[in-house]
């Protein structure tokens, strides 16, 4: 990348700064006093290529306006492999940017605006800010060694993408290993449960057994509770219509026997009227009826006849009366032998198995354990609440109440209470049933949940180990492969190591005169250098520091060099802020000669001193302060 134009207006210390003409090959020296704006045209080409500055961080870049003015504007035109481009970026006080990189063949087709610039000139040049301030831009700060880790020196190594895989990798690991870790502590978890959870043989069977007999019992007297119920509430109907049976059956009586004495006086004089109509005293009779239908146009015949119909019909209502009376006295004895036999079938209930009877018993039976223990004194406490009810009438008494019922002779209240005792001493062992059902499924419950659990605990230790296996195979694999990539990156540190070791030594008799000749850099880039004079090698530390600058610039170039062979492979311009600023005249003549003279891929040197030898090798002076923000160079003067 060679930089052929650069125009800003209100940036940093430059209200216009106009360059062109710009030497493609050899030094261009910016010189100058203090504050002159030479280092500022060095910051002002990093924000054109990058949008940031060394100096100024992303946050703070809004500062790079002109001070006075609300907005900023560059332009920088470079040449990549032949071909020419422009980058234009705007910048406000408060940080806003915009920006725009074209071909100059192409100038109306944007290849990227706005954010897209800085990604796609790291694309174009080879290389992004990063590998730019490390290599080809010396800021006007202490020339220090080159870090080896940092991302620059690990992408010209060629160790970045290594060491991002292991460092992956190490991610990886710690992970798998945590997760390995969690494995080992729940398959030990898992293995003291399946210790606890040993399945009792045959007691799935016992509890299914002892479930089926509690709820055929359950059935049996919830049955009788439901009938004894049914026919007490049949016999209450049946006894109270049955209190005024009698008044009723003695008035159906008395009214049949008079409609039937009715009927026979009337069928008498009928029949005396057809056969002796002239014997006493059917002529006073006669005489004394046609008295009273006299008006009614009917006959004595027809009168005498419609009574015997009239009492007749009477005299058949008051029978059917009397069976309908006899058949609801049936159907109430009917009921009345229903509530005696449900009478006779709760004698006939057996009783409660001991085992149901008994709290603990049942309980050992039932469940074990913890579990067990609760619903066996739960079941006890049902038990003793039930105990208080009030026992079951002897056997006579019950005799001679069903008696009295068969005979209708009980009253409503005497049977319910006799019932109410039934019901009581039912519902005393229908509730031990429902405790002792409930207990039973609870233990049956528990007893599959263990089964299900025992089966799933052996399962998922078998799983376990199997993850367990496959892990420790995959962490080995990982950790083969991180452990290669280490020797794959020692290896090219070894041999970049070499290369910049060679590249630097023949740049370094130049700078220093002669007095070293060669450079020893091992593959953290610790750097040792060999005196001519004492004929050793030597630390850093052991020199002057005007000479440890000469080495680290003779370093700097050669990454540089190393970045633009490795990544660019092209022509490449060099900043270099005040790099010989110790130098005399003589040694700044020198080492502008011997810069001039290096050849490879550095093509361009930006050089910034504060003045040069009248005789040095430079292609273009430029002179800045001459006036306070302005400096034009190929371009009109602006006033």
């Amino acid at each position: 990348m060679i930089i052929l134009r650069l125009e800003a207006e209100r940036l940093h210390r430059y209200r216009v700064l106009r360059l062109a003409d710009l030497p493609e090959r050899g030094i261009i020296g910016l010189s100058g006093d203090n504050e002159s704006g030479k280092s500022a045209i060095g910051e002002i080409i990093c924000f054109a290529l990058f949008g940031r500055t060394f100096a100024l961080p992303g946050e703070r870049i809004g500062k790079l306006v002109h001070w006075g003015a609300g907005e900023g504007a560059v332009t920088l035109r470079f040449r990549v492999k032949g071909k020419g481009y422009e980058v234009s970026r705007n910048l406000t006080r408060d940080g806003a940017q915009s920006a725009r990189l074209i071909a100059l063949e192409a100038a109306d087709a944007p290849l990227a605006r706005a954010d897209g610039v800085t990604p796609a000139i790291a694309r174009l040049v080879g290389f992004g800010f990063d590998d730019y301030v490390e290599t080809c831009y010396l800021a006007q700060r202490e020339i220090a060694s080159p870090h080896p880790h940092s991302p620059a020196v690990r992408a010209m190594v060629g160790a970045a993408p290594l060491q991002a895989c292991a460092t992956a990798l190490d991610v990886e690991l710690g992970e798998a290993e945590a997760a390995q870790a969690a494995r080992r502590e729940r398959r030990l978890a898992l293995a003291e449960e399946l210790a606890q959870l040993a399945p009792e043989a045959g007691r799935g069977q016992a509890l299914e057994r002892q479930l089926a007999e509690i709820g055929e019992r359950e059935a049996q007297l919830a049955e009788r509770m439901q009938a004894l119920q049914g026919a007490s509430d049949a016999y209450s109907t049946a006894y109270r219509r049955h209190g005024s049976h009698g008044a009723r059956r003695a008035l159906a009586g008395l009214l049949a026997n008079i409609a039937l004495l009715a009927v026979l006086a009337a069928g008498a004089i009928w029949a005396m009227l057809h056969f002796q109509p002239a014997t006493w005293p059917m002529p006073v009779l006669i005489a004394w009826l046609e008295g009273l239908i006299a008006e009614t146009g009917l006959t004595t015949h027809a009168v005498v006849t419609a009574v015997m119909v009239i009492f007749g019909g009477f005299l058949l209502l008051t029978w059917l009366w009397l069976a309908v009376l006899a058949l609801g006295l049936r159907r109430r004895r009917a009921r009345a032998r229903r509530l005696a036999r449900e009478l006779d079938r709760l004698d006939s209930l057996e009783p409660l198995p001991a085992r149901l009877r008994e709290a603990p018993g049942a309980g050992s039976l039932v469940t074990a354990g913890d579990g067990g223990e609760a619903v066996a004194s739960t079941a006890a406490g049902v038990e003793g609440d039930l105990g208080l009810v009030i026992d079951r009438p002897d056997v006579e008494r019950r005799a001679r109440l069903r008696q009295r019922i068969l005979f209708l002779e009980a009253a409503v209240a005497e049977v319910c209470s006799a019932l109410e005792h039934e019901a009581v001493w039912l519902k005393r062992d229908l509730e031990r049933l429902h405790a002792w059902q409930a207990a039973t499924r609870q233990g049956l419950a528990r007893l599959r949940s263990e089964g299900q659990r025992h089966q799933a605990v052996i399962q998922e230790l078998a799983k376990l180990d199997q993850e367990i296996l496959a892990a420790e195979e995959w962490m080995a694999t990982r950790r083969l492969a991180r452990d290669l990539l280490a020797g794959a990156a020692r290896d090219l540190s070894r041999r970049f190591s070499s290369g910049l070791r060679d590249m630097v030594s023949r740049a370094l008799p130049r700078f220093t005169e002669g007095h070293y000749e060669f450079l020893e850099v091992d593959e953290d880039l610790q750097v040792r250098v060999y005196s001519s004079d004492k004929r050793n090698l030597l630390d850093l530390d052991e020199i002057s520091s005007g000479t440890q600058r000469q080495i680290m610039l003779a370093l700097r170039l050669g990454l540089a060099q190393e970045l633009v062979a490795r990544r660019v492979r092209d022509d490449q311009f060099v900043f270099l802020d005040e790099p010989f600023a110790f130098f005399d005249s003589r040694r700044l003549r020198g080492a502008l000669k011997n810069l001039s003279e290096l050849g490879g891929e550095l093509t361009q040197y930006w050089v910034v001193a504060q003045r040069f030898p009248q005789d040095a090798p430079i292609g273009l002076e430029i002179a800045c302060g001459q006036h306070p923000d302005t400096l034009t160079l190929g371009f009109p003067e602006v006033s």
